[in-house]
């Protein structure tokens, strides 16, 4: 599978409010999803970083009811489009992805891994709302709004982002108008790196690593608290 996304870090909550609310955005109509799902998820790398150093990345997310091991490669990013191959697997036990189910995403991981033990390195603490683009009746693409914290070693940094993925089979002209819809009604900020990126980062040079600026409603409470 290909994954074609965009990424923009939002500064100010009241954006995802304001997304959740709305029933159209340019000729889409947006459909959001009821409730928050909490994911945890954790990164693997070998103590070598082989796998980073391939441009992949090895991830366990659970879910709670469902845990999903998923191996990526990042192939493209241009103007803040990530273009990914992707490959999931539904997990019952084990981390470990010599120990994953038969499927194309074990085959994957293990032919990069070259025999070598994984290790964790980073952990996403999520929680994501989605709502869905919808065209002349079609789900053409997904918007993730997500809160959360990137912890890496005794390093934490939190984020709050929207992903703007392309539904599998769906043109990208849609994406980009989506993406062009959504960037003149808000103040948005391209993300051009994902969340392992961000904790790699996090991990090697704690102090280069820029906080979430937080939103209005944010400083008025630390105001208010100080008042």
């Amino acid at each position: 599978m290909i994954e074609i996304e965009a990424k923009f870090r939002v500064d100010q909550h009241t954006i995802f409010l304001d997304l959740l609310r709305s029933t159209v955005l340019g000729p889409f109509a947006l459909m959001p999803t009821p409730g928050i799902e909490y994911q945890h998820n954790t990164y693997f790398d070998t103590l070598d970083r082989r796998l980073t150093a391939q441009r992949y990345s090895l991830r366990v997310r659970d879910l709670g009811r469902r845990r999903i091991g998923t191996v990526k490669r990042s192939v493209d990013t241009q103007a803040g489009i990530h273009t990914r191959e992707e490959w999931e697997v539904e997990l019952d036990a084990s981390d470990d992805p010599y120990a994953w189910p038969a499927s194309v995403a074990r085959d994957r991981a293990i032919a990069a891994l070259g025999g070598a033990p994984v290790v964790p390195l980073i952990t996403v603490h999520t929680q994501r709302q989605y709502i869905y683009a919808i065209r002349d009746s079609v789900v053409v693409a997904e918007l993730s709004l997500d809160e959360g914290t990137i912890i890496a070693g005794d390093q934490t940094i939190d984020f709050r982002e929207i992903e703007v993925e392309l539904i599998e089979g769906q043109l990208r002209t849609d994406l980009d108008l989506l993406v062009g819809h959504l960037r003149s009604r808000y103040v948005l900020v391209l993300e051009l790196r994902g969340k392992k990126t961000r904790g790699m980062a996090l991990l090697d040079n704690p102090s280069q690593v820029a906080p979430m600026p937080p939103s209005d409603l944010e400083r008025a409470r630390a105001i208010g608290s100080h008042g």
